[in-house]
């Protein structure tokens, strides 16, 4: 079956139709793919998008992999099936782009990698706030050098969530099985995700993880002491108890000034030299609270990564933040999760 309009245009289709909507969407805007399917267990859920969006509907996704027009499917179920669905996925000879966190375990994540890269196709994970605009740049400046030799990052969340949010869409969320753990895999993260890409590799981390608030398997409160191959040290917080909600923050500091970030927006921005105090306030205007383009430097950057995708698959090159990226804050987590159940500390495998 074939009802791409365009031969050269990237067919996609869509796994999941919670998150999966803000998918949907970002691919009736890109340039270069069209809509072809979407899928959901809940027959009245896929059969309702279907119509909304002009697509085919599924409940199976081995059938809908037969078909030729699609060439690009977004896994947008509960993160413990991610692995499952992309191996069939990588079977049927289609890319793939998957919600964050990738999988649940490292082993999983492997395998999936894995069943791409040995068919030459192409995995991505959703990871978009690395493209916020005050993110972008301290990027910029940390891979410039800018400040100096690492000395200290931290990477708090500080959210809230109800009782009711976990027992949503089939009380998915906090448990081991489907969500893998709980305000550190879910909710951090994303926050841990851009630790780790500003500052490099994690040598060890030293975690407690707990309940606190919620009648949940997994955490809703996980701390840890981090230090990175640089030599710098860290912390994480990761909690959806902490009512009404403080948002999420990433600080990083070296011996030549810091940046600071809350909730996407600078907050800091102190670099040694002796312009110091204007870039600050330059800094402040163009990507904090100052600015007047403050709604729009907030603003979801999903659609972003997703064209990236479509373009990867277009023009046949890795997107943007692969699968085996996507692996990284995985891997922190689960050493917290360790740390925590055994009261020691987890050193990580060197980066090669």
């Amino acid at each position: 079956m074939n009802k791409k309009k365009d031969p050269s245009s990237v067919g996609a289709a869509v796994i999941g139709l919670g998150r999966g909507r803000t998918h949907v969407k970002a691919i009736l805007k890109a340039q270069g793919a069209e809509l072809i399917a979407v899928c959901d267990k809940n027959q009245a859920a896929a059969d309702k998008f279907a119509e909304e969006f002009g697509a085919d509907a599924y409940t199976d996704l081995s059938e809908m992999l037969k078909r030729d027009d699609i060439d690009l499917v977004h896994v947008c179920t509960p993160s413990g099936l991610h692995t499952e669905m992309l191996l069939q996925i990588a079977e049927a000879g289609k890319h793939a782009i998957t919600e964050k966190p990738l999988d649940i375990t490292l082993e999983r994540i492997d395998s999936a990698i894995e069943a791409f890269a040995s068919r030459g196709l192409h995995l991505g994970c959703i990871f978009q706030i690395r493209l916020m605009p005050a993110i972008q740049e301290m990027k910029k400046a940390v891979d410039a050098g800018r400040l100096g030799t690492p000395v200290l990052a931290n990477a708090h969340v500080k959210w809230f969530r109800t009782q009711e949010y976990y027992e949503q869409n089939g009380g998915w969320r906090g448990t081991w099985a489907w969500d893998g753990g709980g305000s550190l895999m879910n909710q951090a993260v994303h926050t841990i995700d851009l630790l780790q890409w500003m500052m490099g590799p994690v040598q060890s981390v030293v975690g407690h993880a707990k309940v606190s608030a919620h009648q949940i398997e997994t955490e809703d409160l996980g701390v840890a002491l981090v230090k990175f191959a640089s030599g710098a040290v860290g912390t994480i917080v990761g909690t959806t108890a902490a009512y009404p909600g403080f948002g999420s923050s990433l600080e990083l500091f070296g011996s030549d000034g810091g940046i600071a970030m809350k909730e996407n927006l600078i907050t800091d921005w102190k670099i040694r030299g002796d312009q110091m105090a204007e870039e600050e306030a330059d800094m402040r205007k163009r990507f904090g609270e100052l600015s007047e383009a403050k709604a729009a430097l907030q603003a979801d950057t999903t659609d972003k990564q997703i064209q990236d995708m479509i373009d990867a698959v277009r023009f046949n090159r890795p997107p943007m933040i692969t699968g085996r990226e996507g692996r990284d804050a995985v891997e922190i987590v689960l050493a917290i999760y360790e740390s925590s159940r055994t009261g020691k500390e987890i050193f990580l495998p060197a980066k090669k």
